[in-house]
């Protein structure tokens, strides 16, 4: 009797392993298609998260462009007359007449927002004149040249030079300022906030203070 149950028994077997085969196929399925899900999920949500820092930094260069606007106003009345604030303050033998007309040229380029015809002078300055006392000016303003074409990295490099050669310059500050700006732009907002702690911290009675001030509080 119990022998001819056998196959039965066994068909009975057979039938749900495959059945739980199948189920566990399906859930493996289910179990692949929400993992799926997540992952399109987690895209989605890093996308949105770029559009947002995106237009973070957007609206944040859009603030730097209006302090770098007042900054301008402030730093170039001394300038009215095209000339020079730096060849001012420099005694008239420590470089020639033709060199300084050649800064000045440069200088008064910049203040009428010919940015890329000053570039190019100051880049045949820093070339014919490069033992002159000016310079580490040619220098800084080449690099506010870049700041203003986009060209971030080199603007950077040429005010880290300016620095060096001129660290006791009331203008460092400035540098350090328009560096940090750099940074920004280049969505470098670490480094843009070291830079920025240093004007805070070593330059605290400097013109430029507030405004380093304002621009932290906007980064951090």
């Amino acid at each position: 009797m119990t022998l001819r149950y056998i196959p039965y028994i066994r068909a009975i077997f057979i039938a749900l392993v495959i059945s739980s085969c199948m189920l566990s196929t399906t859930y493996a399925k289910n179990e692949h298609s929400y993992c799926e899900l997540d992952l399109q999920k987690q895209i989605d949500n890093i996308k949105k998260s770029e559009l947002q820092l995106h237009n973070y930094i957007m609206n944040l260069q859009n603030e730097i462009y209006i302090i770098r606007d007042q900054i301008e106003l402030i730093t170039n009345n001394p300038l009215l007359n095209n000339k020079s604030f730096h060849t001012k303050k420099l005694k008239k033998d420590e470089f020639s007449l033709k060199e300084k007309e050649h800064y000045d040229q440069s200088i008064k380029m910049f203040n009428k927002h010919e940015y890329i015809e000053a570039k190019n002078n100051l880049s045949s300055f820093i070339d014919i004149y490069n033992n002159s006392v000016l310079l580490p000016y040619a220098r800084f303003y080449y690099g506010k040249c870049n700041y203003k074409l986009s060209k971030f990295k080199e603007s950077i490099d040429q005010l880290i030079i300016f620095i060096k050669e001129k660290p006791d310059s009331e203008y460092v500050p400035e540098a350090l300022l328009l560096i940090a700006e750099n940074q920004i732009a280049l969505n470098n907002i670490t480094d843009a906030t070291k830079t920025l702690k240093i004007i805070l911290k070593n330059h605290k009675t400097s013109d430029i203070y507030g405004t380093a001030q304002k621009l932290f509080n906007m980064v951090r």
